[in-house]
């Protein structure tokens, strides 16, 4: 037994390592199965259509205007504009999408114009930049723990995260918005262990990609600035009775390099206030209220996507019982890093975590809404979760003891576990039309399929009830086939111009649709309760 083990012991750090190694390998094998598997959802649709420089006023004044025409008309909205330029996507994200910022969209732009405009092709972009997060994940954990084992898991964990692959294969920007986190915590650590000019040069410039790839990535900055401010302050008697900051000068060399990131980013800045109404509308959505039972499952079904992403019904206990485990495992992780890591690292871990949650979080709370329900949003939190996590099982698989639960080969287990909770849930999403992240289009499929089973037919579509009718129809377009065709409405309907004989259906229409049609005598009938598409009677 004790041969047996003293061999386990001299093999085990090449094994782990290997087998660490072969999880990131299919963690990016897994990146590009399957790009175009799921329908190219309604805010994918806004990517192109922004990049390629169009504007949804546009599409309206062109589509809407009692027109039959066929789903390949539409999708000209998903190419480059012929004769645009960057600024025409600019142009667009500044009037109609402010809160957007716009670095993605214009390297998407110049993909578009080197790779075309295909499903494939506009997911990849995302995919690749996923892959650069992986090395600058170690180089990360490294920084913070130095110990290549713990680096290597979390690197590995983001490799197989079923939420990092899912959005590395979503045409949108948050792939740069991780990547944007793990630069800038790996430049802020480097900043204040070598406190040089070049580095904090370095953080001021992530910063400054930060906030161009996305507004929320500010949730980050000011989770930093609470770690510099609290690792300025001093927990002795001496603060108290100094009144000052003993580390004064890595607070102020701080505020220099944030500073300077939001003067380059005054410009968007600019806009985005010129714009607010239209960002508020835009996003109104957000501000619904939403039970805090349901935000806590919301809350519990996001920190839980990086490790186990199996898609049950919202309200199905199943689906909370299968995610107590990791939310243990979280929890232990966090308790753990409070009591074994010192005192800079633990405050890295909390506050890149409970800071820009508890932003988003505590408005929802008392004054009602749902930001902090949109697991995108929480971008900023999941790698310091991640490296929380990895440095849970790094202390307990190289422990060295032998115990049932607290031995290297429970942790080991356990590891190997949580691994293929991943790989199931990456498995399955792979070979599923939609996920749960493409609402308010996760039922095209169905409608799809409804429609395609049918020889010869007609849809009605006008502008909708929302802002969700122009990416839908769009992403339907995708999956149409071509005999289906679409009579695009404005508000005064002309019902003559339809074919006769044939069947007709309209989608998801407005209430002021509604009204024209059952004034002449028509009848809707919703085709099936999960979709919003009714048949002509």
């Amino acid at each position: 037994m004790w041969r047996l083990w003293n061999f386990f012991k001299r093999i085990r750090p090449h094994f782990l390592r290997l087998f660490l190694i072969i999880v990131i390998v299919i963690g990016i094998a897994f990146r590009f199965v399957a790009l175009d598997g799921k329908i190219y959802w309604h805010d994918e649709v806004y990517t192109n259509l922004r990049a390629a420089g169009y504007t949804s006023q546009q599409f309206a004044q062109e589509f809407y205007q009692n027109r039959i025409v066929s789903p390949v008309d539409l999708l000209k909205y998903q190419q480059l504009k012929p004769g645009s330029t960057p600024l025409d996507t600019l142009n667009s994200l500044a009037t109609e999408d402010p809160q957007l910022s716009p670095f993605y969209f214009l390297l998407a732009r110049g993909w578009m114009f080197l790779f075309g405009h295909s499903i494939i092709a506009s997911r990849f972009l995302p995919a690749l930049i996923s892959l650069i997060s992986l090395p600058l994940m170690y180089l990360l954990a490294w920084e913070l723990f130095q110990s290549s084992q713990t680096a290597l898991l979390a690197t590995a964990f983001l490799a197989l995260s079923p939420f990092d692959i899912l959005f590395a294969q979503t045409a949108r920007q948050y792939s740069l918005f991780t990547l944007m986190v793990i630069v800038s915590s790996y430049c802020l650590l480097k900043a204040i262990r070598w406190r040089h000019f070049l580095f904090w040069g370095g953080y001021s410039l992530a910063c400054i990609f930060g906030l161009y790839t996305h507004i929320l990535f500010g949730l980050t900055i000011i989770g930093h600035g609470a770690y510099i401010l609290l690792l300025s302050m001093e927990s002795s008697p001496s603060f108290r009775r100094k009144k000052r900051f003993p580390f004064s000068k890595l607070l102020l060399e701080f505020v220099v390099a944030v500073a300077i990131a939001i003067l380059a980013f005054s410009p968007w800045l600019i806009i985005l206030i010129n714009n607010l109404q239209q960002a508020i509308d835009v996003t109104n959505w957000s501000s619904y209220p939403i039970s805090l039972l349901n935000l806590s499952k919301f809350w519990i079904l996001s920190f839980t996507s990086v490790f186990v992403d199996i898609n049950f019904d919202f309200n199905s206990i199943q689906m909370y019982l299968l995610r107590l485990p990791f939310v243990i495992l979280i929890l232990l992780a966090l308790f753990q890093i409070s009591q074994q890591t010192n005192r800079q690292t633990r405050l890295f871990i909390w506050t890149s975590i409970l800071v820009p949650f508890l932003i988003l979080a505590l408005p929802d709370v008392l004054l009602g809404g749902g930001r902090s329900a949109v697991t995108c949003f929480l971008i900023p939190c999941f790698p310091a979760l991640q490296l929380a996590v990895a440095y849970l099982f790094s202390t307990h698989i190289q422990s060295n003891k032998i115990s049932l639960i607290d031995g290297e080969i429970f942790w080991r287990g356990l590891l190997a576990i949580v691994f293929t909770f991943s790989l199931i849930s990456i498995s399955m999403s792979a070979n599923s039309q939609s996920w749960w992240h493409q609402v308010p289009s996760n039922k095209i499929p169905l409608i799809a399929r409804h429609l395609n089973q049918n020889k010869s037919v007609n849809m009605i579509v006008d502008q909708g009830i929302d802002y969700t009718n122009l990416g839908n129809i769009i992403s339907l377009s995708y999956e149409l086939n071509p005999n289906i065709k679409l009579f695009m409405v404005n508000s005064e309907p002309n019902l003559l111009l339809l074919p006769i004989g044939q069947k007709v259906f309209v989608f998801n229409p407005s209430q002021e649709l509604r009204q024209r049609i059952e004034s002449k005598k028509y009848q809707l009938e919703k085709v099936d309760p999960q979709i919003q598409l009714w048949e002509l009677k």
